[in-house]
């Protein structure tokens, strides 16, 4: 197992040290000690843990460990609303012997899912945001102590590129930003590592992620601080000057000195244009990082679109209570795209409270599952209580991670009690 290149992502709340992506060569099958994990990301059709020679479920087999047995001893499957389960701890000489704790598998393509979510599996944007949907579901702990796993430490393919044939130069960026959104995000994974298995797509991926890297670091350097009237303002506008000048001129020699190694023209164009990507990628997420309105909110309120017309009462008698109230529940205004993520982490993080509506159709919602998801993150890194729950309509078992949460009960869809709930998330 080969180290090609990592990204530290500092958090931007809590105390938890800065994460870690890392990018290695080699078999997931045969992880060397120094890179044990908590948990192994692999995928797998519905149903289906035959070991197929030359994918990681086969490799895992070849060397004691058979995925069939793995399957029949899961902790929680949550195949039908995320697409993905996850085992039990596996048996101390099996930890001993392949150096992971638990496996995460996704099966992306399970019908149950696929029909109720509507996921375009054949999607970057909502494949990615699929994966880590999953992870996220594990690995953010309740802060209370009431639901938690251990898994600081996840190694994963580079997903959809090998049976699926998704491009490298389209997943490998799409994979690396929505990492390290979740991480800067508090996610408590301190070390994800990304494994490139095909030794033809190693240099194509270390590519795209020393144009990923070169325009995160450049993105994320230190801005000023102290005022300009002050007497410490000079001296860190000075260094901030120096921090920008420093990494300009390291991506600049980065992308030279990856030209000069490029073997052809061809080559040459597509370094070009992963580093132009690159850029294009900071440009949109500098665009985005501003404040929708430059306020915060009372209420981040939480629904699947069904839902909307139950809401508006809601969100109608929230107002009736207190005119003054600051509501987000409107996401029109949002600009669809990459950047949607960031605007309602931004929004929850400005809110005083977050209701979710719940009901067959939210936890069906992957934007519900985001907003949900956010608001656990926030709740986990500032140890803050700020998450209500509303049962609007009942399902035969709901996802464990809104379940810890004692809701107010206003099914079947009674709207006297659910304007009645108003009172309470105000009081």
């Amino acid at each position: 197992m080969e180290l090609v290149d990592e990204l530290r992502v500092p958090r931007n709340t809590g105390a938890r040290p800065d994460a870690t992506i890392q990018l290695l060569a080699g078999d997931l099958a045969t992880l060397p000690p120094e890179h044990a994990v908590d948990v192994l990301v692999v995928s797998a059709f519905p149903g289906n843990y035959d070991p197929i020679r030359g994918t990681l479920v086969g490799g895992l087999f070849e060397r004691g460990l058979d995925m069939r047995d793995v399957a029949r001893h899961k902790e929680e499957d949550e195949r039908m609303r995320l697409g993905c389960w996850l085992s039990s701890p596996l048996p101390p000489m099996t930890v001993a012997q392949f150096h992971v704790g638990r496996i995460l598998c996704f099966e992306p393509r399970y019908r149950p899912f696929l029909e109720a979510t509507g996921i375009d599996i054949d999607n970057i944007e909502q494949t990615v945001g699929f994966i880590f949907r999953c992870l996220n579901n594990f690995a953010i702990p309740d802060w209370e102590g009431r639901r938690s796993f251990q898994v600081s430490r996840v190694a994963m393919p580079l997903v959809a590129t090998g049976n699926q044939a998704v491009p490298v130069e389209d997943m490998c960026p799409s994979l690396l930003d929505a990492a390290a959104f979740w991480l800067a995000q508090g996610l408590p994974v301190d070390e994800l590592k990304i494994v490139v298995f095909d030794p033809a797509d190693r240099q194509r991926v270390a590519d795209l992620f020393a144009a990923f890297k070169a325009s995160y670091l450049r993105r994320h350097a230190p801005k000023v601080t102290a005022g300009r009237g002050t007497a410490e303002g000079w001296k860190q506008q000075l260094a901030d000057t120096i921090a920008r000048e420093v990494i300009e001129r390291t991506e600049q020699h980065l992308r030279e000195s990856v030209l000069a190694a490029a073997a052809s023209d061809e080559e040459r164009a597509r370094v070009s244009e992963l580093f132009d990507r690159a850029a294009r990628m900071e440009g949109s997420a500098s665009g985005a990082t501003g404040e929708a309105d430059g306020g915060d909110y009372d209420v981040f309120v939480s629904y699947a679109h069904k839902q909307d017309a139950e809401v508006r009462e809601f969100v109608d008698a929230l107002r009736l209570r207190d005119p003054s109230a600051r509501v987000f529940y409107d996401r029109q205004s949002i600009p669809i795209g990459g950047q949607w993520l960031k605007h309602i982490s931004d929004a929850v993080q400005r809110s005083r409270v977050f209701v979710a509506i719940l009901s067959p159709d939210y936890s069906a919602s992957p934007v519900c599952w985001d907003e949900f998801q956010c608001a656990k993150l926030r709740e986990y890194t500032t140890r803050l209580s700020v998450i209500r729950t509303i049962r609007l309509f009942s399902e035969q078992v709901m996802p464990p991670i809104m379940g810890i949460y004692s809701y107010v009960d206003c099914a079947e869809g009674d709207r006297r009690r659910l304007r009645e709930a108003a009172d309470g998330i105000l009081s």
